[in-house]
């Protein structure tokens, strides 16, 4: 049985501010994009997991042994994750993939749990889970664990990521962040539906580009060519919309760039 783990990008990524319980506010429009890792899950006697690389405290054990444990399942699980969203990339690879494990373990155990208690488990395991469990465009507000899905008449068909050799800690980038400007997300949200992407924004780019210096400097250099390129997440991902050729000729002449050409969901 196989379940795929879609990867994110942020279109909007507006923070309000810090909340009493120590997350930040967020306000993000996001879309999943055809850029995935494949989960195979098969019976076993026990819980176990092998994956193509190896993850450090893989999140993917804690949703098996919460969900085992919740649901008193007597049977266990093998899952075999097979890694292609880079760690650290700001496109919600380890997020889907924990999703990815309620969706399949639901089936598996014939559980059929519904939305609701399919989104509190989400919803335990980080902020970015809510949205990879439906891989629907949405709004995303609180710590991330609100969502409004979104139905947009066209997809977005042509998007290049850019994915640097940096690894970006999100901890560091929220340690880094110091909101100076307001932008108005409403009327950013309002133009990427008609098709616009001209107000595009993340309110973290600022605090990425700081708390790297490595980063920092490509980010001028990729500026210097006049590429349009935006930021997904907390980094390290840049991508640009419905890139031209030109676009491509100047970021393949870039080293230690891995890009991909990919689309909507």
């Amino acid at each position: 049985m196989i379940e795929h783990a879609y990867a994110k990008i942020n279109l909007i990524l507006d923070i309000k501010g810090k909340r009493p319980d120590g997350y930040h506010e967020l306000k993000s429009f996001m879309i999943p994009i055809d850029y995935y890792d494949i989960l195979e899950f098969k019976p076993s006697d026990k819980l176990t997991l092998t994956s193509n690389i190896e993850i450090e405290d893989n999140g993917i054990t804690k949703v098996m042994q919460y969900m085992k444990e919740t649901y008193q399942v007597k049977t266990g699980a093998h899952i075999h994750l097979d890694k292609h969203i880079p760690i650290g990339a700001g496109l919600a690879g380890g997020s889907s993939d924990m999703t990815a494990t309620i969706r399949g373990l639901d089936r598996l155990w014939g559980l059929n749990l519904s939305s609701k208690e399919k989104e509190h488990i989400a919803n335990r395991f980080g902020s970015d889970t809510l949205f990879t469990l439906y891989s629907e465009p949405g709004i995303i507000t609180g710590r991330g664990d609100e969502i409004s899905l979104v139905e947009m008449t066209e997809k977005i068909e042509d998007i290049l990521l850019i994915l640097p050799n940096i690894s970006l800690l999100t901890k560091d980038v929220f340690k880094a962040f110091d909101k100076k400007d307001s932008h108005d997300f409403d009327m950013a949200f309002n133009q990427v539906m008609r098709k616009d992407y001209s107000l595009l924004y993340n309110d973290l780019l600022d605090a990425a580009l700081a708390s790297n210096q490595a980063y920092h400097d490509l980010y001028q250099q990729l500026l210097s060519k006049g590429l349009n390129i935006h930021l997904s997440g907390s980094g390290s991902t840049f991508y640009i919309l419905y890139p031209t050729e030109m676009d491509l000729k100047i970021v393949n002449e870039f080293k230690d760039l891995k890009i991909i050409r990919t689309k909507q969901r």
